[in-house]
């Protein structure tokens, strides 16, 4: 039955479903850091999620402008392009939404984005909701009436072999090996693997502190972020785990309690700008202890580790005196 005319005949359940999916408010403080880093390394996320998980051909892929629904459901879809088969087949809207948390209200938004795609652009849609996140999956995704029947897909990404994404040549399609399924091998481990290959895969020093921050956001889906953590810090390479949510959130709690108390009031006002002498303070003190950890490992001369970490030479010599 064609969906306008299953809506001009079920006027309570459409405006049900729009009334639900505009309403649908969700946790946006946990899931958003998700979120932008799926925004950020999109391009690579979905060209390898689309090939890996739903082995759909993307090489005709239209883009499909979001404007309009957008506007209806006062958020884009995380990711809508028009897929014209090779082989001759009807034209297609695919339609991809992650999720990390179990939405109650998940199958009226697919229902609702899967009316306003039919209505605005004429196609029927292939629907996908890609679920990262570790508790069971709770969501519905099939609804039967008696003059209508919808579903989607839900994709678990904890069903497949982490090495599926290890082996990726791109970092950002990397990182999401710390979602997939270890098959029993121990995490540590896998987190150093998957770390080296970042490593190897990053063009800069600088390209690399990102996607290590990355995967310590992501790893804590999987409540592997003290693992990830404790990885990072123990690398021949300094990692700035200053940069890390965890660090930021205990200096948000107030784990730099030691400054002085305007400090620690511009702290909490988020002067993350360098500014704080506070926040300078704590800096150094990291930079201390991540020195001390190289001297004491005695792979780099102090030399070495000055130019790396951008510090005096005698500033480094003073550390090494002092152990």
């Amino acid at each position: 039955m064609k969906r306008q005319v299953f809506f001009a005949n079920n006027y309570k359940l459409f405006t049900y479903l729009c009334r639900m999916a505009k309403n649908n408010k969700r946790k946006r403080t946990t899931t958003g850091q998700y979120d932008k880093i799926f925004k950020e390394n999109a391009t690579e996320i979905y060209a390898s999620l689309i090939h890996a998980l739903l082995k759909i051909d993307t090489s005709e892929a239209e883009n499909i402008e979001q404007n309009d629904l957008q506007k209806t459901i006062e958020r884009k879809a995380d990711f809508l392009k028009k897929i014209v088969p090779t082989d001759g087949a009807p034209a297609y809207a695919l339609h991809i939404e992650i999720q990390s948390d179990n939405d109650n209200l998940m199958l009226p938004r697919m229902i609702f984005y899967d009316a306003l795609i039919f209505s605005r652009y004429s196609l029927d849609s292939e629907q996908f909701v890609i679920y990262i996140g570790n508790d069971n999956i709770t969501m519905q995704n099939h609804l039967k009436r008696r003059k209508y029947e919808y579903s989607y897909q839900i994709i678990d990404i904890r069903r497949y072999d982490y090495k599926l994404f290890l082996q990726a040549s791109t970092p950002e399609e990397v990182i999401l090996a710390i979602l997939g399924n270890f098959h029993g091998e121990d995490a540590a481990t896998i987190i150093e693997k998957i770390i080296n290959r970042l490593r190897e895969l990053a063009p800069t020093s600088l390209a690399f502190g990102k996607y290590a921050t990355q995967l310590e956001v992501i790893s804590n889906l999987r409540k592997l972020q003290t693992e990830t953590l404790n990885k990072l810090n123990d690398m021949p390479v300094i990692f700035d785990y200053t940069t890390t949510t965890a660090y930021k959130k205990g200096e948000a709690k107030g784990e730099a309690r030691g400054e002085a108390k305007g400090e620690a009031k511009g702290e909490a006002k988020g002067e993350a700008r360098g500014e704080a002498r506070g926040e300078a303070k704590g800096e150094a003190r990291i930079r201390r202890l991540d020195i001390e950890k190289m001297l004491t490992k005695g792979k780099l001369t102090p030399k070495a580790i000055a130019e790396m970490l951008d510090v005096p030479l005698d500033f480094v010599l003073e550390i090494e005196k002092s152990l």
